[in-house]
């Protein structure tokens, strides 16, 4: 029999069955168990309505759904401003956002509110399943060795002891598309490893003199003095000229590297290149001088503002291992402008300043702002056989 007779016969029986006394109902069940090939007791589920016709659409059993399509389109909301974050970041994120979302789309149903505030991490990763998207490959790496003071900067052997702000890694990124050659624009990531907090900054050609400049505008803008500062091999760092900006001070910075051709001892600013760079811009070739000033304009206000004081980030802790299993343990997720506050070790005038600013804020005007400064970054780009200016 095929399928489509098995439904045909099994819902003109449930008809039957229904209104159908005992004996009735016992000679319906031999009949559909012969017919069908059913079990008796499955035979008797099927035809009562408690279990789904084969076939007919409806498979799913177990309890009714709690959360929907209500709870999905506010989350799908927070979650495209907010960089598309994981489950457990946007469930820290949620207290934050919420209230600025009443701002932008209308006040929430109480009920729907308390839903909201009472979801799991797993079961937001089960709404916006349908929502997720791919995102591109990586490209081409434009670390170069720098070899004057390799024997000056030393590499950094062990993990620092952090129990505080000030100890940042330091990174750059190419924005020169499919090929490196000529002239092109490059990001510039800072990252502090207690708090997260990341300043970016863009830069022309990545000069040792402007990357200096570059980390210079970066100190000033934090709210804590670097203490210890650890790049990569790169030529732009591995330079006089950031040594000098270090190490002749009245209380020299730790001025470190990492191994060459280990990118995890830079582990916390490499995954910050992906999403405080490559997730804003892209792989794209930025060829014109006039986007590394537009782009780093954007970069030290409200990308800076949006990523440090609404975007919680995890931390990671300690692998543990377990025979040939390795597990990874990570704090709870909070935003940088959260844990620098909770070190208590930030110039209090400079977080006063901070907490004004972040009150001043919507996220999702700034990512509207953000939105049109990027566009004016991208429209830059040159058209083919246009003169260089």
């Amino acid at each position: 029999m095929s399928q489509k007779s098995r439904q045909e016969v099994l819902q003109e029986a449930r008809e039957r069955y229904r209104h159908r006394g005992r004996k009735g109902r016992s000679r319906l069940l031999d009949e559909v168990s012969a017919l069908c090939g059913y079990e008796r007791k499955y035979a008797m589920k099927v035809l009562g309505g408690k279990r789904p016709i084969a076939g007919s659409g409806r498979q799913r059993g177990g309890s009714k759904s709690v959360y929907g399509e209500a709870e999905r389109r506010v989350l799908k909301e927070i979650w495209l401003a907010a960089e598309q974050p994981c489950g457990k970041r946007l469930k820290a994120a949620l207290g934050v956002w919420l209230p600025h979302y009443e701002q932008e789309f209308g006040r929430l149903e109480e009920r729907l509110m308390g839903r909201l505030e009472s979801l799991s991490a797993a079961t937001i990763d089960r709404l916006l399943a349908p929502c997720r998207v791919t995102l591109g490959k990586r490209n081409r790496c434009g670390t170069r060795p720098g070899t004057l003071l390799r024997k000056e900067i030393p590499v950094r052997t062990e993990h620092w002891d952090v129990a505080g702000p000030g100890w940042v890694e330091a990174d750059t990124v190419a924005h020169c598309g499919e090929s490196m050659e000529g002239d092109f624009c490059w990001s510039l990531t800072v990252t502090d490893v207690h708090t997260q907090w990341t300043e970016t900054r863009a830069v022309w050609n990545k000069g040792q003199h402007a990357v200096r400049q570059r980390i210079a505008e970066i100190e000033a803008a934090l709210a804590f003095p670097i203490l210890g500062f650890d790049s990569d091999n790169g030529g732009e760092f591995l330079n006089w000229h950031l040594a000098d900006y270090f190490l002749k001070r009245p209380k020299p910075v730790a001025f470190t590297r990492s191994r060459p051709y280990h990118k995890n001892d830079n582990a916390r600013v490499e995954q910050k290149n992906w999403t405080h760079v490559r997730q804003l811009v892209g792989y794209g070739r930025l060829g014109e001088p006039a986007q590394a000033e537009l782009l780093n304009e954007l970069y030290a206000r409200e990308w800076s503002q949006f990523r440090n004081f609404f975007c919680p980030a995890m931390k990671h802790i300690r692998t543990e291992v377990e025979g040939s299993r390795k597990k990874r343990v990570y704090d709870k997720p909070a935003t940088p402008f959260e844990r620098l506050k909770a070190s208590g070790q930030a110039d209090p005038k400079k977080i006063e300043c901070l907490e004004r600013v972040k009150a001043a804020l919507n996220p999702f005007k700034l990512k509207r702002a953000i939105e049109r400064k990027l566009r004016r970054v991208l429209q830059l780009r040159r058209v083919p056989g246009r003169a260089a200016a």
